[in-house]
């Protein structure tokens, strides 16, 4: 056990005293160099390391944005314009999705209580939701309609009942 000057009041102290005697400050021996160096040290390695993981991460999006374009580079013009037509025939499909669901909610006894719990467009077009509302008394209930392009309301069993079609639950982030 050794006597160091408090860094506080620069009285002599044990350097294995928890608190100065004379003033009371919480661990008055300074801290020895080698502890200095090591912190430093660990410090230094921290942040190379951060900038490497951000010097990568930047690579990874900058290849990543490279062979896209390469891809894009490469198709025919042909090959360009059916990725456009799908695109357009998707976005057409979904605005008629919700459109449809705008309606149905807009139809409910309270619309503001209204929950799409699922939706599923048909091959044929027509679309079946099942959503969640507050009836007349109130209560909370859970209905299934199909509606066709032309926004009437079809049997459900007839044209929803057993069949799968494409989920179009994501739809509910435009309601």
């Amino acid at each position: 056990m050794g006597m160091v000057k408090c860094r506080e009041c620069g009285k002599d102290v044990s350097d294995k005293a928890k608190n100065c005697p004379h003033c009371g400050v919480a661990k008055p021996a300074p801290e020895s160099k080698f502890g200095l160096i090591v912190k430093l040290g660990l410090g230094a390695v921290l942040v190379i390391a951060m900038v490497r993981c951000i010097s990568e991460q930047e690579d990874r999006k900058s290849q990543a944005a490279a062979e896209k374009q390469r891809i894009e580079a490469s198709k025919t013009p042909e090959q360009r314009a059916r990725e456009e037509a799908e695109t357009a025939k998707k976005e057409a499909e979904f605005q008629s999705v919700v459109s449809r669901l705008r309606a149905l909610k807009a139809s409910t006894k309270n619309p503001n209580s209204f929950e799409l719990v699922d939706a599923v467009l048909m091959t044929d077009g027509t679309l079946c939701a099942t959503y969640r509302g507050t009836n007349s008394f109130n209560a909370i209930v859970t209905e299934n309609k199909a509606i066709a392009k032309d926004l009437k309301i079809v049997e459900w069993n007839r044209f929803c009942g057993g069949k799968s079609g494409t989920d179009m639950k994501y739809a509910r982030q435009a309601l």
